[in-house]
């Protein structure tokens, strides 16, 4: 019973034992597959694009020079052809109408006062002339009377000559106000922009108001001067639209453009359907290789000068191998060393 009951009570007299924690470890995932990139020997290119759109070579924004009135009358609509000195839009200027016409009566009064005074002294003048030719005046009394005749007259003339000055000055002052009311056309074309709202409107001096454009006179123009260099006046150059039309054009020169902040190419033939705002672009050949050694631009990684490629090794992992390229085309590089023909690469 003893032994029996040691056995029993025997895990009681023993120490308790402490909980293990147990340790999971976790193999890290191996990719089995990437996406890869095989090195091949085609031809590699290095293109510019440039980017054109056809423009009028001679446009006229107009606007109006007076301040501050309402646009009374606009005679013409967007589209609308119209000759050289039409009148295509005027201000509210009945006011000043009747200002210069009360003005330019005023200035011709005073004239006329001007000339009936003028004629009362020479008149007068001539008298005393004839009084001394006559004897009836000795050489003092007929210099004292000119000297009289003169002062006599003189503040009138002046009055009237200042009066006229200053009404000359407001004169001319109403009838610059009066020609920059009007909007004339400076030449033939057609109407292609007309500001909104603009008849019955007030319209800020020196706005455009209203531009016409010469459609017979058009040519692709660069959106910059940044690519001139790689183009000489004179030079033939092809250039086509979204849906591969191609337009033959002329680079024209510096004398031949209607400004120096774009390149303007002329079409060598007149194109009359061909609509303004119509885009093109012309590819430019920089540099290229044929039957080269090439890997897709988008396998290959840079530091700096330094330039490498991920490769599978033995073990199935990543691992790095350095190259030297050549040329930097626009979707290859050019593999000069560290790869070969055939050989597989892992895309990044």
């Amino acid at each position: 019973m003893l032994v029996q009951s040691m056995l029993f009570g025997g895990c009681s007299l023993l120490p308790e034992e402490k909980e293990v924690t147990k340790v999971v470890t976790v193999q890290p995932e191996t990719i089995d597959k990437y996406e890869l990139a095989q090195v091949t020997r085609t031809d590699i290119a290095l293109t510019k694009t440039v980017h054109c759109s056809y423009s009028q070579l001679k446009e006229e924004n107009l606007s109006f020079s007076t301040e501050g009135r309402r646009v009374k009358y606009v005679y013409v609509s967007a589209g609308d052809m119209v000759k050289t000195g039409d009148i295509l839009a005027k201000l509210d200027v009945e006011d000043l109408e009747e200002d210069i016409a009360d003005l330019q009566y005023s200035i011709e009064r005073n004239e006329m006062l001007l000339r009936h005074v003028e004629e009362q002294k020479a008149f007068e003048m001539e008298k005393a002339d004839e009084e001394y030719r006559a004897g009836r005046l000795d050489a003092a009394s007929y210099e004292a009377k000119q000297m009289q005749i003169e002062n006599s007259y003189k503040d009138s003339i002046r009055n009237y000559e200042d009066t006229l000055y200053i009404a000359g000055l407001r004169l001319e002052r109403y009838q610059t106000e009066l020609s920059g009311s009007i909007l004339y056309a400076g030449m033939d074309g057609t109407v292609s922009y007309i500001r909104g709202e603009l008849e019955g409107g007030k319209i800020a001096a020196g706005t455009t108001a209203i531009t016409l454009i010469d459609s017979s006179k058009c040519a692709f123009r660069t959106t910059n001067m940044e690519d001139a260099g790689y183009f000489t006046a004179g030079q033939k150059v092809s250039m086509y639209n979204s849906n591969g039309t191609e337009y033959k054009t002329t680079v024209m020169s510096a004398e031949e453009a209607p400004d120096t902040e774009h390149l303007y190419f002329a079409l060598d033939e007149l194109d009359l359907e061909l609509a303004v705002g119509t885009r093109a672009t012309i590819t430019l050949m920089l540099e290229e290789r044929q039957d080269t050694l090439a890997l897709t631009k988008n396998a290959v990684l840079h530091a700096g000068e330094q330039y490498y490629v991920y490769v599978e090794n033995e073990s199935g992992l990543k691992t790095v191998k350095y190259i030297t390229v050549g040329l930097i085309g626009d979707s290859m590089y050019e593999i000069l060393d560290g790869l070969e023909e055939g050989d597989i690469v892992i895309k990044r």
